[in-house]
């Protein structure tokens, strides 16, 4: 296994570097045709045994050498036209220095072309390609070396090298250059493939079901069959015009299997990554084929040029390298929510804008799509200004007072340090009356139990109104003089929030928001304060009775406390004590050495050994409290943890850890707990040589999947031995309503499956204000 393991690598560090290699060679190969002559893409047509221009792409340039539809080409760099075989076969000038063109005044124009005569084709087809090709390089080298332990890295890499082939060789290609041909056809395709093979690994890694054929290693014939067709067009120019067809048929059908899958799998399942990894595939994928590809293949015109859409193509290797690998670093979820909100009012407000020039302006079609992007890229990053702006302005912005949705957190944390229902209540109307400024504000409570009615404020009551009867949690509804809100209600009794107004003041959106928010944590808070309540009550009960504290609850506490003190005892006096012990022998064989070199030379190992210790016992403090934790979040802490027992471990850890959206935030310390026991288990007990340990979403909770290749064990010895560390786990799971199954033999390996789902009792409010 082992053999396996460390062949396995060399032939990932050896298919790596050739892969490198041959992307070096041939980008910079394609990268010196496009910069060699400029491309001046004229169209020609053959008449009167004379060929003329037909259309002309760049316009401008065009007109300044006063070039125009229907002149009459006579040389191409200085050969007449007529000797050139391929103008037959593809009646266009790509590539050009010089141009001999007869005007229809019988004048010979003699044109010198160099690339600042046409910036347009310099940028897109040689600076930008530049900047991509060693773009692709950088993420390529970062992957390798710092992500090489995800499973499917390697199809990532290969499949941004190949993307980024294919870009840049486009230039190459348009000049008709036969290497630029092959590579750009084959490697359009081959990125396509790979992509697939990319989302098999990845379905595999989330546990859902491959809706495509199992094997999907014969696809590799599609590319082949480009190079064939383009190594054909060396011999037979005259099948140019049909392989272009040809490939992007293919390409179209590749892309609707990706596009399927993703689609299908997305209804089936409704992941969370699914859907994300479906709006980085198919966004940019859009201008590409519904702009070119198929116009290209079902008029034999594309709406917009190649070049330009090729553009959009760039993000989906950059868009899948960061939602997969990078993820963790922010809200990636809330970020592509945002966006998708700004780019939705940016697109209404461009096609509002270009349909008025449309129809205003004598626009080109082509000009026109320039303007379009141009007015939606610049709407988008204002929106973002805008909400920058906003944010620093809230204070005079939102209200006079300030901003109620920032204060509510100060009002939120009194509020969760009150231990008793009335003391809470009685801070609500206090912070009701400073924030909102009104004078009277009372908590009306109806008992069931006796059919009374209290009120905190006598002047306040609804004993004569039975309107507030039917409001809903969370609701605010304004009467003639009051506001009314339900705050909470339980099978004992029914309270509601009034607010005096007297006509004088109207609550603005703003602070009907607040007050709606408020109310509902404050409902929340209630509800944990009533069950402390009862469990202290309770134990007060018990002890009244007995005169003192129930036995089964010290026992359960201290039973808990002695075994985390074990625990703690074992792991210092195996580690640090020893350590300890042995830096004090040598300081007592010091004592009598008379050799000052010798004393400088072991004090300075002694001192060596203390900072290994101090580093350790630093370790098991983090350990017992992870910093990380508090300040950077649960990714952040689970990264830290995975490293350090990569480095002390013996075997190959792999780790991917999403990123968790919990309403619980004592379920962060329990996963962090339970990652690092079953590390902590893995270290000490499973001596193995692969450790695969994944934490993923779920629509409403997580699951946490631990497998090895170690020696195993028996499952009765678990739950039956004396060792703490898996049924900790088992109880820390069963403790929020999750489910753990084990499965292990001996030497067959562990495979540990954990799954938590969080109850989420939270209700959709709503204002009603009138």
């Amino acid at each position: 296994m082992k053999d396996q393991i460390i062949g396995n690598k060399i032939f990932k560090y050896n298919s790596f570097w050739l892969l490198i290699y041959v992307y070096l060679i041939l980008g910079i190969y394609v990268l010196y045709v496009s910069f060699a002559t400029p491309f001046v893409d004229i169209d020609l047509k053959q008449q009167d045994e004379q060929w003329k221009i037909e259309s002309i792409g760049y316009k401008e340039w065009a007109n300044n050498e006063q070039i125009s539809i229907g002149d009459i080409v006579v040389k191409i760099d200085g050969i007449p036209i007529h000797d050139i075989s391929q103008i037959q076969y593809d009646p266009s000038i790509r590539r050009a220095t010089e141009l001999s063109i007869l005007k229809s005044d019988g004048s010979l124009l003699t044109i010198d072309i160099q690339h600042t005569d046409i910036p347009q084709q310099f940028y897109m087809l040689f600076v930008f390609p530049s900047i991509y090709f060693l773009l692709a390089l950088c993420v390529s080298f970062y992957l390798y070396y710092f992500k090489r332990h995800v499973p499917y890295v390697n199809f990532l890499i290969y499949f941004i090298l190949i993307v980024s082939l294919a870009y840049i060789s486009s230039g190459a290609s348009a000049k008709l250059d036969s290497i630029g041909i092959i590579v750009n056809s084959s490697c359009l395709l081959l990125c396509l493939v790979l992509l697939l093979n990319f989302l098999k690994h990845y379905f595999l890694f989330l546990n859902i079901k491959w809706p495509f054929i199992q094997n999907t290693n014969f696809l590799y014939i599609i590319p082949l069959l480009s190079t064939f067709f383009g190594i054909i067009r060396l011999f037979y120019p005259s099948f140019s015009s049909v392989s272009p067809f040809i490939i992007l048929a293919l390409f179209i059908f590749l892309l609707s299997v990706i596009l399927f899958i993703l689609t299908y799998s997305y209804i089936q399942y409704k992941s969370a990554p699914l859907k994300i990894l479906f709006l980085g595939l198919v966004v940019p994928l859009l201008p590409f084929l519904v702009l070119f590809v198929l116009p290209e293949v079902l008029f034999k015109q594309s709406i917009v040029n190649a070049d330009i859409c090729a553009l959009f193509l760039l993000l989906i290797p950059f868009n899948i390298t960061f939602i997969q690998l990078t993820e963790r670093l922010f809200d990636i979820v809330y970020h592509v929510s945002r966006f998708r909100y700004y780019f939705t009012l940016a697109l209404f407000i461009t096609c509002w804008l270009i349909g008025c020039i449309y129809f205003i302006t004598d626009i080109a079609l082509t000009k026109l799509f320039e303007v379009t992007l141009l007015l939606l890229t610049s709407i988008t990053i204002f929106l973002y200004i805008k909400e920058k702006i906003d944010y620093r302005g809230r204070k005079i912005l939102f209200s006079t007072k300030g901003d109620h949705i920032h204060k509510l957190y100060q009002t939120i944390d009194k509020l969760g340090k009150s231990h008793r229902v009335e003391p809470m209540l009685k801070l609500l109307t206090e912070e009701i009356v400073y924030h909102l400024e009104v004078k009277q504000v009372a908590v009306i409570t109806y008992d069931f139990t006796t059919g009374q009615m209290t009120s905190t404020n006598d002047h306040l009551t609804l004993i004569d109104d039975l309107s507030f009867q039917k409001l809903s949690l969370g609701e605010i509804i304004r009467k003639e003089h009051v506001y009314l809100a339900l705050i909470h209600q339980d099978t004992h009794c029914k309270r509601w929030l009034i607010i005096n107004h007297e006509q004088t003041i109207r609550l603005k959106a703003d602070e009907l928001l607040w007050l709606e928010l408020l109310l509902t944590y404050t409902n929340t808070f209630i509800e944990s304060t009533k069950v402390i309540e009862e469990l202290v009550d309770e134990l007060q009960q018990l002890r009244q009775i007995d005169g003192k504290e129930p036995t089964w609850l010290k026992k359960l506490v201290w039973i808990r406390v002695d075994d985390e003190k074990f625990q703690l005892a074992q792991e210092l006096h195996d580690t640090v004590l020893q350590e300890h012990l042995h830096i004090a022998r040598q300081v007592d064989g010091l004592i009598y050495e008379t050799d000052s070199l010798v004393v400088q030379s072991k004090l300075k190992n002694l001192h060596e050994q203390m900072v290994i210790s101090i580093h350790s016992l630093r370790a098991y403090c983090e350990t017992l409290k992870p910093p990380l934790l508090a300040n950077m979040g649960l990714n952040a802490a689970l990264e830290r943890l995975s490293e350090r027992t990569a480095k002390r471990a013996s075997f190959t850890l792999t780790t991917q850890f999403d990123r968790l959206y919990l309403e619980d935030e004592q379920l962060t310390l329990v996963i962090y707990r339970i990652v690092q026991e079953l590390l902590n288990n893995a270290l000490k007990h499973s001596q193995a040589q692969i450790v695969e340990l994944y934490l993923q979403e779920l629509d409403n909770g997580f699951e946490l999947i631990y497998r090895d290749n170690g020696i195993g064990c028996n499952l009765s010895d678990i739950w039956h031995g004396e060792s703490m560390g898996l049924q900790g786990v088992q109880e820390r799971v069963e403790a929020f309503n999750g489910h753990m199954t084990i499965d292990s033999n001996m030497n067959e390996g562990m495979s540990i499956h954990i799954k938590i789902i969080e109850r989420s009792d939270v209700l959709d409010f709503s204002i009603n204000s009138r």
